[in-house]
């Protein structure tokens, strides 16, 4: 679990060879457990070399390994629909900043299983 509190950058591990830790998790595309140690209004990450894929996020409630996450949706802005916020498919190597609204707990998640593991770095912002 990668855990910091404060604002500083931390690195977040997508270890393929891990066993699940909740139901219905698919290892191959979802990062370890991020706990930015506050309620963060935005975060930054760094996207490392991964395969094609898009990547979005997963958000908790609490810390509890064995919460299921849900997907960040977010709110289009030509109508009232929603849809998970996600990057286009690409193989990294960029920065996003995504707007969470005071989440502290979330997982990154590719689009597609990844064949090595991959290290993404990320930073709450107020």
């Amino acid at each position: 679990m990668a855990t910091r509190n404060s604002m500083a950058w931390q690195s977040v591990l997508m270890d393929i060879d891990l066993p699940a830790e909740y139901a219905g998790e698919d290892i191959d595309r979802t990062s370890a457990l991020v706990d930015l140690g506050f309620e963060a209004g935005g975060v930054m990450i760094f996207i490392p070399t991964i395969d094609n894929a898009t990547v979005g996020l997963l958000v908790q409630r609490d810390s509890n390994i064995a919460t299921v996450p849900v997907p960040l949706h977010y709110k289009k802005p030509s109508d009232d629909a929603t849809g998970a916020w996600l990057t286009t498919a690409s193989t990294g190597g960029f920065m996003i900043n995504i707007p969470l609204g005071g989440i502290q707990y979330f997982r990154i998640l590719t689009g597609a299983n990844q064949t090595s593991d991959r290290t993404f770095y990320v930073k709450g912002t107020v």
